[in-house]
């Protein structure tokens, strides 16, 4: 049984990052450690986006899921892309998602350049106009799973 020790979950005795029962994978820890729900407005830039997490690793595969909500937005699409070690750098990872009020999640492998994970108010270049509003953020390595806090958040 994993418990929570100084803000890492620990079992026999070795921090881990996802707990399993009966081979099932029930807790993969949320790498977006706080601000799940945000909003971003973009009244005139069209490159209106927020950073979630700084720390992808090359190789590895993540799954990104939200609940998302455009206004000023007539296809409803807003974009998620992987960038290199610096902004300037966009790693060849970017995908376009519908906000439809629901789930959504997208897998993927980090590039080996790939180090910065963005979410946009729309789609990448095209912001201007557009309210977002995402709820339920989560970042984690590996399958998806339902949403669950970190366990940093939980001793806050």
């Amino acid at each position: 049984m994993a418990d929570i020790t100084h803000g890492t979950w620990i079992k026999d005795g070795k921090a881990v990052d996802a707990v399993y029962q009966s081979g099932v994978k029930v807790y993969g820890r949320n790498l977006i450690t706080e601000d799940y729900d945000q909003i971003l407005n973009s009244e005139s830039s069209n490159y209106n986006y927020r950073v979630l997490y700084t720390e992808l690793v090359p190789g590895v595969k993540y799954t990104f899921q939200t609940i998302a909500n455009l206004t000023g937005s007539s296809d409803n699409l807003f974009t998620v892309a992987i960038y290199g070690s610096d902004f300037g750098v966009p790693a060849s990872t970017i995908n376009t998602i519908v906000a439809n009020g629901e789930i959504v999640s997208w897998q993927f492998t980090t590039p080996e350049n790939g180090k910065f994970i963005l979410i946009y108010a729309g789609k990448q270049g095209a912001t201007s106009g557009i309210e977002a509003n995402f709820k339920q953020l989560k970042l984690e390595t590996g399958d998806k799973t339902a949403f669950s806090i970190t366990p940093e958040d939980i001793l806050k």
